[in-house]
């Protein structure tokens, strides 16, 4: 079944595939990110989320090859690449890729004997993941509802949907969609699920069309996205994940800003991007309470966002927000007090 869409859907997808690099994807922000983490020769950093290695490879660039660049993502191809793409450079720093969570990058630097200089996560999606249907990531074309960034764990949005009860699914889609119309879009997919009619991204699609009706003609947006964003959020744990990095980010600041051995370093730049409001609330209430108990400071008192120029060469940066803070080193307090 074809999918009605809307234009400013379909135009915003055109422009993104015609501004796309050789390597799958955009990098976000990065000229603000640069300018806020600022790599030096030999300088250790580490990006949680590699994904195909726009933003690793510039920061390469600075760290030479004295430096050490430490490579995350749940995605061992798009891992595999970013760090192929680094090792090709003149002059590359040490890479150490490891595939796993951006949850774990506190254990894996500590297991390694190293101090992060620079922590960089994009909690964005890397656009050749967006554009694959088997990832079940969009409804442009019809694939599985899988919706998984990591392949080899974790269950899937299909097996999510299959034992949900309403309740339950219009909790997920109001708190992590942020659709007003939570209630119905349950009631359409579950009727949906009850009919045998729930098995492609399509499928899912039409489901939330139909609870819309009317009301989807006038949505600046299709109106799946949000359903989609809420249950990739949930297969995916994203913000559990976001929460516990940045939980460990405030340890780790906590102990560096007295010299007490952490992995990160004294004066370590910090910087995530975020795509909804969700992540940003969070991203800036850790580092509200960073700055607050004076172990940190804030680079960005409010969010940075892509320039008009950025947006039109790139439209999937509109949503983008980047905060960043730096370790503030001190002497007068003790761990804990």
């Amino acid at each position: 079944m074809a999918l009605p869409m809307h234009r400013p859907f379909r135009r915003r997808r055109a422009t993104a595939t015609n501004a796309m690099d050789e390597c799958g994807h955009i990098p976000v922000l990065l000229e603000q990110i640069m300018r806020c983490v600022q790599p030096q020769t030999g300088e250790v950093a580490v990006d949680c989320t590699a994904g195909r290695g726009g933003h690793a490879a510039a920061m390469a660039e600075k760290l030479g090859a004295p430096g050490t660049l430490v490579l995350l993502d749940v995605d061992r191809d798009n891992l595999d690449f970013s760090a192929q793409r680094i090792q090709s450079l003149p002059s590359p720093p040490r890479v150490i890729a490891v595939h796993t969570n951006f949850e774990h990058a506190g254990v894996v630097l500590q297991e390694r004997g190293l101090v992060a200089d620079i922590v960089l996560a994009d909690l964005g999606f890397a656009s050749n993941q967006m554009d694959d249907p088997r990832r079940g990531l969009a409804f442009a074309q019809s694939g599985p509802l899988d919706m998984r960034l990591n392949f080899s764990e974790g269950e899937t949005a299909a097996t999510l949907l299959d034992s949900i009860t309403e309740t339950r699914l219009t909790e997920l889609i109001f708190e992590f969609g942020e659709d007003p119309f939570a209630r119905r879009i349950a009631q359409h997919i579950l009727e949906s699920r009850k009919q045998g009619a729930l098995v492609t991204t399509v499928d899912l699609a039409t489901a939330v069309l139909r609870a819309y009706g009317p009301r989807g003609r006038q949505s600046r947006i299709h109106p799946a996205t949000r359903t989609f964003m809420a249950l990739r959020i949930a297969v995916n744990r994203e913000l559990e994940c976001l929460n516990k990095l940045l939980s460990d980010l405030e340890d780790a600041a906590r102990f560096a800003s007295l010299g007490t051995p952490s992995w990160i370093s004294p004066n370590a730049r910090m910087a995530i991007v975020s795509f909804h409001s969700l992540e940003d609330r969070c991203i800036k209430r850790s580092f509200v309470e960073m700055e607050r108990h004076g172990w940190a400071t804030r680079l960005t008192k409010k969010p940075l966002i892509a320039s008009e120029l950025e947006q039109g060469h790139n439209p999937r940066a509109r949503s983008a927000k980047l905060r960043a803070a730096q370790v503030q080193p001190r002497t007068d307090r003790v761990p804990g007090k």
